[in-house]
């Protein structure tokens, strides 16, 4: 071999040498790059399903306080329509009083009251069997109405129909019966 040929060979061993060192590098520096991506990826993943599971929580509260709030409305709807047909039983059982008690109710809320003239309206299931009636020197009207009374004096007019009583007092009445069935 002559020094040409080692010379070349020299250069060539460099080269390849030089070559396998720059692969060697670019090799290190793509496994360096995917490893902190993959690192990245990962971490990012985390952070997503983190983030998923929290969201999910935070729905599932919601979903549940929701289902609560549904269900305290039903049960209330429920309460209420049991109330209004006590209500309205109520009033049936008032306008269908027997005569003797719906007399004691007249002159009771009349004895109560401080009417000393006028013209009273009856019920009309009650005017007939208490035409005759004195009732504090009050006129017996040939009108009538639905239930319970009303007496007109003057311009005036005492309204003690069971309805309007019932009206006038719900809130009360709503209490004391629910006070009374949901103990």
């Amino acid at each position: 071999m002559n020094n040409l040929e080692v010379i070349l060979e020299s250069i060539i061993n460099e080269g390849n040498t030089e070559s396998q060192k720059i692969l060697d590098e670019a090799n290190a520096k793509a496994n360096e790059i995917i490893n902190e991506k993959r690192n990245e990826a990962d971490k990012r993943a985390r952070e997503i399903i983190e983030s998923a599971k929290k969201e999910a929580e935070t729905i599932r509260k919601n979903e549940t306080v929701s289902t609560e709030r549904q269900s305290r409305d039903i049960e209330i709807n429920a309460k209420n329509q049991v109330i209004d047909k006590v209500v309205d039983e109520l009033l049936e059982n008032l306008k269908n009083l027997d005569s003797d008690s719906y007399k004691r109710y007249v002159e009771n809320t009349l004895n109560k009251s401080n009417i000393i003239n006028g013209e009273i309206l009856l019920s009309k299931d009650h005017k007939d069997a208490l035409k005759n009636e004195n009732f504090k020197g009050l006129k017996v009207s040939d009108d009538t109405v639905e239930d319970g009374f009303v007496v007109k004096s003057g311009k005036i007019e005492y309204d003690n129909r069971f309805s309007s009583i019932i009206k006038y007092n719900i809130d009360n009445i709503r209490k004391q019966i629910s006070d009374e069935i949901f103990k």
